[in-house]
């Protein structure tokens, strides 16, 4: 995407024309950020479905994640399937969370890989700006399936949504 130039309306308000890098224009707008978020509890698989008519560009992921006493180290891992459920793309983080802790974590493509947890119990990890089209999945959840009913995970996720038709 590149910005080619302004224009303006009838108010002589100037706004910014865009278009694909071989100067093709937009017609239609090219999106609007939007909140996703699932907060339900006893939870630690979530998913998110690009709905029909929409693609999304997927900035980042806020995952407080809170494990009940079952023992066993969770792993979170974001998991992309299209939309035959095959899986096209996953990230797992490098750390395991153990039985009885809170871990938040922030999933983007700028920040800093880290290895061990910050402050105790922040982690962050690379990853790619994924464009999602319609009947697209993003899946969040704990490879390991230590107490999925038990555990609880508050995932917000920053979309940009594209209307196309």
């Amino acid at each position: 995407m590149s910005f080619l130039n302004t224009a303006k309306d009838g108010t002589g308000t100037a706004y910014w024309l865009l278009g694909d890098a071989n100067g093709v224009l937009y017609t239609r707008p090219f999106g609007y950020p939007e909140l996703q978020a699932e907060e339900t509890a006893n939870d630690s698989d979530k998913s998110f479905t690009v709905p029909a008519g929409e693609e999304w560009v997927v900035e980042w992921l806020w995952v407080e994640y809170t494990s009940d006493a079952n023992a066993g180290n969770r792993q979170l891992e974001v998991e992309i399937q299209d939309d035959a459920a095959d899986v096209i793309a996953k990230v797992v983080v490098s750390v395991t969370q153990a039985a009885s802790l809170t871990y938040y974590y922030l999933l983007a493509p700028d920040v800093t890989e880290l290895a061990a947890l910050r402050d105790t119990d922040k982690l962050t990890t690379i990853m790619p700006k994924w464009v999602l089209p319609a009947g697209y999945v993003v899946r969040v959840w704990d490879n390991n399936a230590v107490s999925a009913a038990g555990d609880d995970m508050i995932l917000q996720m920053q979309v940009w949504v594209r209307e196309i038709s």
